[in-house]
């Protein structure tokens, strides 16, 4: 399959855009959930190569789950790479009928919040649980997850 890995790398730095955004000291969220977080704007460059580094990991992760037809060329992957002319016609075929189906913005958009509540959602809600946070706390982190989400699987969709 052909991925554009340059958008792979642009969408790399949606989340860190959306939490400059999300987590500014006037934003809306941190005044309606009463919250005080640290400002993305403040990392040190080491923390910021490291947040950055941890969204491409997310965006590849993401990648697989929204791209549908992703799964179904990893089948061949071995046999192609071996050499395999038989299993390379299948895969040919197959992603020339139906390569493009369900590659739209909006399809990536229901990816992304499925995703969130399926992988997010419980990994946050267990740490705020060990630390006895409050329900504003809860609600601050997962909105964002679910936007960050929700654009990152439109954009993967869409362009990748």
């Amino acid at each position: 399959m052909n991925l554009n890995y340059f958008a792979f790398f642009l969408i790399s730095f949606v989340p860190l855009l959306i939490a400059i955004i999300w987590y500014r000291p006037n934003s809306f969220m941190l005044k309606w959930t009463k919250n005080e977080v640290v400002n993305p704007l403040t990392l040190s460059p080491i923390k910021a190569g490291i947040a950055f580094l941890l969204s491409v990991f997310l965006v590849y992760g993401y990648m697989n789950l929204v791209i549908h037809q992703l799964g179904f060329y990893e089948l061949f992957f071995t046999d192609i790479m071996l050499g395999n002319e038989a299993s390379k016609e299948v895969v040919d075929t197959f992603l020339a009928k139906y390569g493009q189906k369900h590659r739209h913005f909006g399809h990536g958009v229901l990816h992304g919040a499925i995703n969130t509540f399926l992988f997010i959602g419980p990994f946050l809600g267990f740490s705020i649980l060990l630390e006895r946070k409050k329900k504003g706390y809860l609600l601050l982190h997962f909105s964002y997850w679910l936007v960050t989400s929700m654009v990152i699987g439109g954009l993967i969709s869409a362009f990748i």
